[in-house]
This record gives C-alpha cells, sequence and structure tokens, in this order.
C-alpha cells in the first residue's frame, strides 16, 4: 500500500465500527513490534490490551472517541480519546501502517482527537508512549505536548506527556 502526496485525499478518518475490531488489534500489534515496544508475555498482553476488546464501551460510550483512518477500505491509522475525569482525557492507541508512516496521517488522527476533546469540553490532554517511539515523540511535542514524567510500564521506559487545551 503505498500513499503519494497526491492522494491524501483518500484518507477517510471516521469513528471506530464494530467491523474495524480485528484490524485495529492487528494494526496496535503491528505498531508496538515495529517500534520494539511489543511485551510478549501473554498475562501482560491481556491486561495491556482489554480496552480493544470493548472499544466502544470504553471510548466512544463514555465520553471519549476513536478513530480510524481508512484507505481502499483498510484501515491505516487509529487513535483515540478516553475520559480521565471531567476535564481531563487521556489520548491512547495512536497508531499508523509502518510503510505509511511519516506521510501525515498520524497527526491528522492527532489533530481530530484534540479538536473533539475541546468539543466534549476537556482542558488538559495526557498521553503516554515507549522512550523507543522516537517519531510519536516528535509528533505530540510538535502539538505542543510537554514531556511530564518518566516511568515503566512493563519493564519498558514510558514517556509521559501533557498539554493544556
Amino acid at each position: 500500500m503505498s500513499l503519494s502526496a497526491t492522494n491524501m485525499e483518500n484518507i477517510k478518518l471516521r469513528q471506530f465500527e464494530e467491523k474495524d475490531k480485528e484490524a485495529t488489534y492487528n494494526l496496535h500489534i503491528e505498531g508496538l513490534k515495529q517500534s520494539e515496544s511489543f511485551i510478549d508475555d501473554p498475562k501482560a498482553r491481556e491486561q495491556l490490551d482489554q480496552d480493544l476488546k470493548k472499544i466502544r464501551e470504553e471510548y466512544i460510550d463514555s465520553d471519549g472517541e476513536f478513530f480510524v483512518a481508512i484507505i481502499d477500505d483498510k484501515v491505516v491509522g487509529m487513535g483515540a480519546l478516553r475520559k480521565v475525569d471531567d476535564i481531563t482525557a487521556e489520548i491512547k492507541r495512536m497508531r499508523v501502517k509502518p510503510e505509511l508512516q511519516g506521510k501525515g496521517i498520524g497527526a491528522l488522527i492527532l489533530d481530530k482527537l484534540i479538536e473533539k476533546a475541546k468539543e466534549l469540553g476537556y482542558k488538559k490532554l495526557l498521553l503516554d508512549t515507549s522512550i523507543k517511539q522516537i517519531v510519536a515523540q516528535r509528533l505530540y511535542e510538535s502539538r505542543g505536548f510537554k514531556e511530564s514524567r518518566r516511568g515503566e510500564i512493563y519493564g519498558q521506559e514510558t514517556l509521559y506527556y501533557q498539554r493544556d487545551i
């Protein structure tokens, strides 16, 4: 699958539908493996990925959102917004097919999630990413996110970001 600058208009961004469940999970795993952030422990995977088994309940029906980017009826990107409290939401599950990274899809999804957070009345956004996900860090920083702390998730160094909206 290729994407040139002339066919960015072929990307459709829409809300997750149940038919996207397998594709979103596969994209999630593909992204983790590509960035060497995949944790190959079945118990840890079960705990870490439980939200992806009930996307509508965890995100859409809980004052959040879950967008998928589609090209030719295939999920090529995704990103979610999850409520933390009345004024804070968290950006989650940002992924773009490895061969399409750097083409603006992640920025499109992130910008739409920030816009949705404003619509929903949130004042602050949080997110986290692996220290190995350099491209993701650059994207978040380009949108005004600042590193707030570092920690570990299952032995992986994690960067925590936040920004006011």
